[in-house]
């Protein structure tokens, strides 16, 4: 245990002593699925295997323990990986080894909520480990089954921890860090040092995998949670991008793993969807609220609502109308505005015109709005990539003179909020929405609009037409 030495804690001798040769129990579903792939052994490549296998955390630590334990001599390389495993030992002879390993499901059968437990813990160490070989695939790490796996078994000491608790009272209490358990373990260094807190000499392909499996970690308890813009800063810096960008590919990969996921994860699916209705997390303290953030938060549910109903439409490939009626209702319903429109590209002309229009009179000049886009002006500016503004007292005297000739005249003196609208890298057209007659726009209402932008953007990104 050499590499005990390396943890920045004492570890826990007596935890690591009583793990370090017992067997692992594993998934009641990777037993029938290695059983019903040994009658088909024989038309079996080893990646069919390796796919059963990753699938289960602790039938993946049970095979890289039991082959990197084996006696070596000193040309013998560690084998890091499910593939190399199977391919030492035969596909008939891994199956029919593995296939005997006890069951957790039967060895805990008496104990449903620790199963319950486990598979909740297991399958957040499935996300976290797909979510790390996404973002090391940016760097195009030359060994990503080692990143995936790494991840894979960071949680290893919890499930140890669930698991004697109810199998063996006179298991020792406690647990160690997971990079402990795999050193304890003789497994490859490169799979530990994975998952060790970075120091500042570090290797960016470390400090990527600690900051990913943090965000992973910290997205369990809430994606509101405040270190949760700590970790996207982190991988953004590494990966060389901007912190929506990560924040965006997240949100893809929980969506993702959330309707592929087999439902043992110990909450639903909509669990992973940002802004969706029902419980929130209460204030650490109460404070006196302004009027017009209670007014905003009675709208959050509601808006809620229909900004999940935009996302569907765009997965679903609604039609354009469709989706710009759902914005519209966003906006109206959600955020209380009063005048909408949507101004579009004109073909075959360098302007945008007046195309759809909610709560604006029919003889309101803002009907027929029709900005030029030959000249620069703050508009011109909006269709060169997605942004928005919020156009306000505090800065009307800076925007003011940026305003294209005749604008104001066209659709009024309100304060107002402006978006572009891209499909795909083009620009279309720009959402334009105001509460004239209304209480002022807030922070919380410009932050909720430039939401709803994004969402309509690709919701018609989206749509069949647009992917031919």
């Amino acid at each position: 245990m050499d590499n005990l030495a390396q943890s920045e804690v004492p570890s826990n001798l007596a935890w690591l002593a009583y793990w370090a040769r017992r067997g692992l129990p594993i998934l009641q579903s990777s037993r029938e699925q290695l059983l019903a792939a040994l009658r088909r052994a024989d038309r079996l490549n080893p990646s069919d295997l390796a796919d059963i296998v990753l699938k289960d955390p602790l039938l993946t630590a049970q095979a890289l323990r039991y082959i990197n334990q084996r006696q070596k001599n000193s040309m013998a390389a560690d084998i890091t990986t499910i593939n190399g495993i199977v391919m030492l030992m035969g596909v008939a002879p891994f199956i029919e080894h593995f296939a005997r390993m006890p069951v957790l499901e039967e060895v805990l059968q008496s104990h449903p909520r620790t199963i319950a437990r486990i598979h909740k813990c297991l399958a957040d160490s499935r996300f976290s480990a797909k979510m790390a070989r996404e973002f090391a695939a940016e760097r195009y790490d030359a060994h990503l089954d080692e990143i995936f796996i790494s991840a894979l078994l960071s949680k290893l000491p919890e499930v140890l921890e669930l698991l004697a608790h109810d199998a063996d009272p006179s298991a020792p209490h406690g647990k160690d860090q997971a990079q402990v358990l795999l050193a304890a373990w003789s497994l490859p260094q490169s799979l530990s040092v994975l998952l060790a807190a970075p120091t500042t000499d570090a290797m960016p392909r470390q400090v990527l995998q600690y900051a990913t499996l943090q965000l992973a970690g910290l997205l369990d308890k809430g994606w509101w949670q405040p270190d949760v813009a700590k970790s996207l800063r982190t991988m953004a810096e590494v990966l060389n991008t901007n912190v929506d960008d990560i924040w965006q590919r997240t949100n893809r990969l929980m969506l993702v793993y959330a309707r592929n996921e087999p439902q043992k994860q110990g909450w639903p699916a909509a669990r992973w969807l940002p802004m969706l209705p029902g419980e929130w997390p209460q204030p650490v303290a109460a404070a006196v609220v302004a009027p017009a953030v209670v007014e905003a938060s009675a709208e959050k549910d509601i808006l809620a609502e229909r900004l999940q109903a935009l996302h569907v439409a765009g997965i679903q490939g609604a039609p354009a109308n469709q989706i710009m009626g759902l914005a519209v209702r966003a906006l109206d319903e959600g955020l209380g505005m009063r005048r909408i429109l949507f101004a579009l590209l004109v073909a075959g002309e360098n302007a945008i015109k007046t195309r759809f229009a909610h709560g604006i009179d029919v003889d309101d000049p803002a009907r027929q709005l029709y900005v030029k886009l030959d000249e620069p002006h703050l508009l011109t500016r909006l269709m060169l990539k997605q942004q928005s503004i919020w156009f306000h007292d505090s800065n009307a005297a800076t925007l003011e003179p940026m305003l294209p000739l005749g604008f104001r005249a066209q659709v009024g003196n309100e304060d107002f909020c402006a978006m572009s609208i891209f499909v795909g890298d083009k620009a279309v057209g720009i959402i334009y929405s105001d509460r004239k007659g209304g209480n002022a726009l807030i922070e919380t209402h410009y932050q909720h609009f430039k939401q709803i932008g994004l969402l309509t953007s690709r919701a018609l990104s989206h749509h069949p037409a647009q992917s031919r």
